[in-house]
């Protein structure tokens, strides 16, 4: 049983089941490169889906409401590098960080929430959970299977990554204070340690964040906090 819980509610949730005429295919949406994104945990639904063929599975739909959203990106290697999180970046020019200049860095990889949801909502998919979206979230699937690894309550911050452009999780992270604390890392455990790594798990230890960036770089910190408000 997943340990997903708010005083019991979310474990109390009715499921949803769903038959199918065709067949289920959640690899069928997987294509493109996917999304980084933080949001608000605003509500659960639970899912059993089976389709003609026999094929029964499982799912949490997590409907979030998105505060930083971001493509990923990938090198010609297909190893995943940092997005330009801002089109702009802080360069360190004063004594001991003391002041900095803005210079262009090329254009942002930032997503707004409506493209967004251009993105990963799928038709045939939202037949089955948009009676069920609060307003200001989009649905993201996970297998109940991979939510035992992780624990959240309502109102919980996330971090999370999307397989393709669509709605399937790849990885999950709980948030506290900005610091993830409870991680489920679907696909890092078979690709190993990766600037994907460092990304989800951003300030899990003391200085995990200096070391994910360049040198001299330091009044660029604060990117990924500034670019929602900016």
């Amino acid at each position: 049983m997943s340990r997903i819980y708010q005083d019991g509610a979310l474990r109390n949730k009715a499921v949803q089941s769903a038959r199918l005429p065709g067949a289920w295919d959640p690899a069928a949406y997987h294509g493109g490169n996917g999304v980084l994104l933080e949001g608000e945990l605003i509500d659960v639904s639970r899912h059993s889906i089976s389709d003609a063929h026999g094929r029964k599975e499982r799912y949490y739909i997590l409907y979030i409401r998105p505060s930083h959203i971001h493509h990923r990106q990938f090198d010609a290697k297909g190893n995943e590098i940092e997005p330009n999180f801002s089109a702009t970046r802080k360069v360190n020019t004063g004594f001991l960080m003391s002041s900095y200049k803005v210079e262009a860095k090329g254009d942002t990889d930032r997503l707004t929430p409506e493209a967004l949801k251009q993105l990963v909502n799928k038709p045939e998919l939202l037949a089955l959970t948009e009676r069920l979206t609060p307003d200001h979230t989009v649905a993201f699937w996970m297998p109940e299977s991979e939510m035992e690894a992780i624990e959240l309550e309502l109102g919980t911050g996330v971090r999370l990554k999307t397989r393709g452009d669509g709605p399937f999780l790849e990885s999950l992270a709980k948030l506290e204070a900005g610091t993830v604390t409870k991680c489920n890392f679907a696909g890092d455990r078979k690709t190993g340690a990766s600037w994907t790594d460092n990304i989800m798990a951003q300030k899990c230890s003391e200085g995990a964040a200096v070391e994910t960036r360049e040198q001299g770089d330091g009044a660029e910190d604060e990117e990924w906090d500034e670019e929602a408000t900016g």
